[in-house]
């Protein structure tokens, strides 16, 4: 017997697929434009030219829409990251580099950290990119002995604590000087990095950050505020 192919099922998901699309490309904009917490679903509707039907079929909630934001933000951040980090074979260097570029990516755009802060960035959800590439550094240097042999997930959680606090404090101006020497080292030695190993790592000079995005909408959201 021939398959049978719904092609009302097929259509409806690819309209709502595009859909999405539209509607998270006119984010940048609309994020730009008003203060984060007073977003309305009527707001994401009339920028992005869509009923709230439309809106509806995609998102659950203006909450969902905005972590939908900040996770497709996350995926496209981290090619500079990694573009940094899968340079350094010392894990514990790798880890404590890439938690302070995203710390610093972050708060050079406040916009782009105020969008993370206010959704459940840096995510917890173990299917997300960038969880992975955490997961990732943490399995490696517990097995390279760089790191104390625990649950990866605590490992991951410690990092995923570090970037949130470091972008708080640093956009609510709650942050000395050292502040980012400070979480780093906390955290390697969390980690279980021993004490003048942490030292030393955390007191590396980085003054390079890497270019952000152009493109997708990290890049729409630097050129809308730059």
């Amino acid at each position: 017997m021939a398959k049978i192919t719904n092609h009302l099922f097929t259509d409806d998901k690819k309209r709502r697929q595009w859909a999405r699309a539209r509607i998270l490309s006119s984010s940048a904009k609309l994020i730009s434009t008003k203060p984060i917490s007073d977003i309305k679903v009527e707001d994401v509707a009339a920028h992005s030219e869509m009923s709230r039907a439309s809106f509806y079929k995609c998102f659950r909630s203006v909450e969902d829409f905005l972590n939908a934001s900040a996770k497709k933000s996350g995926v496209e951040l981290l090619k500079p990251v990694n573009s940094v980090g899968s340079t350094i074979s010392d894990i514990a260097l790798r880890t404590a580099t890439k938690t302070r570029i995203g710390i610093r990516m972050m708060t050079s755009v406040p916009l782009l950290g105020r969008l993370m802060l206010k959704t459940e960035w840096p995510f917890g959800d173990a299917r997300h990119k960038g969880y992975k590439d955490i997961q990732n550094d943490i399995a490696a240097g517990i097995e390279q002995g760089y790191f104390t042999d625990m649950p990866v997930e605590i490992g991951v959680n410690l990092v995923i604590s570090a970037l949130r606090v470091g972008v708080q404090d640093a956009l609510n101006s709650k942050h000395t000087e050292g502040y980012e020497t400070e979480i780093v080292y906390t955290l390697l030695l969390s980690l279980g990095v021993d004490t003048k190993r942490a030292d030393e790592i955390s007191k590396i000079p980085f003054d390079q950050l890497p270019a952000l995005p152009k493109n997708g909408l990290v890049g729409k959201i630097v050129s809308l505020v730059s």
